[in-house]
């Protein structure tokens, strides 16, 4: 068995690389980021076509950090050149900052077993066999890689927008989609643009409201671009207040897919309808479910530092922590608790916090993204 580190940080997307980075600037200085597929990989697998929805702008040097930065000395818009990034150019981006910041990487190792020992420290064994020891366990994997996959009765049957490798492997004709939100928009929009016709089924109307206190709630503005253009479409048919209770394949000699809703109203469709209904309710920390206490509302609950309420030394960073009713479903959201993470690992592992809780506000003058692999 290896040496025991002070951290492993699980899963190397966007919460484990700038958790790891955000520990590198601290005391903390034995870490490592495992990972079961390779760096960004959820970004990898996204289909070709996505972007992101939050805009990224190089501003740094005038105190405010790129939307979708990991770290307050870098910029994706730099590094890629591109106000709405692709996954691929975003993984691209990941991989820079775990270089720039040297936080050494075991990728692929997918961790198969979580233990606790009898010392407080972690056990992790990988799916080859070996056997990592850490004082302290972050854990990072996100929900990209977990899709809804039952929200009703034949969801099976569908596309998961997680599957698409590319909206142009579609049959360019007539498509269902199953949703309204970002996803959902993306998915009608791409398959339009493809020449396909749409129909898209949403429970509720996300574009209609503005929630002003939290845009994960609402329809992003860069969604409701795209989206008013493609209602001028009369290829796009959008049903609302489409609650779907079901999908079934239709009965020979007839080939195709029925689509139902709880008013009665049903929909033909010659393909998998495409579901973009969103991700499994607290995403990568069902992996280790048995580590965390669970709300009624499927989400692990934490400590006021995000770490889990059962096992001190465990902590939970990403889109799946909630704090106080708060969403931190965005990058620029779930940045904000690094800091905390950061300093209940120091005190775990006794060591000083000094210069940890506000290191977002000190943004050097001039920086490149970081200073590897940029095209400045």
């Amino acid at each position: 068995m290896n040496p025991t580190r002070e951290v492993i940080i699980v899963g190397a997307g966007p919460a484990g690389v700038g958790a790891a980075a955000m520990l590198r600037r601290s005391a903390v200085q034995d870490l490592l980021v495992v990972d079961s597929h390779e760096v960004g990989a959820s970004f990898r697998r996204w289909p070709a076509e996505t972007r992101f929805i939050t805009p990224s702008f190089f501003s740094n040097p005038f105190g405010q950090i790129d939307l979708n930065a990991v770290t307050p000395d870098s910029s994706p818009a730099l590094f890629s050149g591109e106000e709405h990034p692709g996954g691929e150019r975003y993984a691209g981006y990941l991989r820079a900052v775990l270089e720039e910041y040297r936080i050494p990487v075991l990728a692929p190792a997918k961790i198969v077993k979580v233990a606790l020992l009898a010392s407080g420290n972690y056990l992790l064994t990988t799916d080859s066999g070996q056997r990592l020891e850490t004082k302290a366990l972050v854990w990072a994997t996100g929900e990209f890689q977990f899709p809804d996959r039952e929200g009703f009765p034949g969801a099976s049957l569908c596309r998961h927008y997680a599957d698409i490798g590319s909206w142009r492997e579609l049959e360019p004709d007539a498509h269902v989609v199953i949703g309204g939100y970002e996803s959902a928009v993306d998915a009608a929009v791409n398959l339009l643009e493809g020449g396909a016709a749409v129909k898209m089924l949403t429970r509720s109307a996300p574009w209609s409201t503005n929630h002003i206190s939290d845009p994960s709630i609402s329809l992003s503005p860069y969604s409701r671009e795209r989206l008013a253009k493609a209602l001028n479409n009369p290829r796009l048919e959008v049903y609302e207040d489409a609650d779907v209770c079901g999908v079934s394949r239709l009965k020979a000699p007839e080939v195709g897919y029925l689509v139902r809703a709880r008013d009665g109203r049903a929909w033909r469709a010659d393909h998998p309808p495409v579901l973009a209904t969103g991700f499994r309710c607290g995403g990568g920390a069902t992996q280790i479910a048995p580590f965390f206490a669970w709300s009624e509302d499927g989400y692990p609950r934490l400590t006021p530092e995000d770490g889990s309420t059962l096992f001190p030394g465990l902590y939970l960073v990403g889109p799946h922590v909630r704090q106080a009713q708060n969403i931190y479903c965005f990058i620029y959201k779930f940045r904000q608790r690094f800091p905390l993470v950061a300093a209940a690992i120091s005190r775990h592992l006794g060591l000083p916090v000094e210069g940890l809780l506000a290191p977002w506000a000190d943004v050097p003058d001039a920086v490149c993204c970081p200073d590897v692999g940029c095209d400045c």
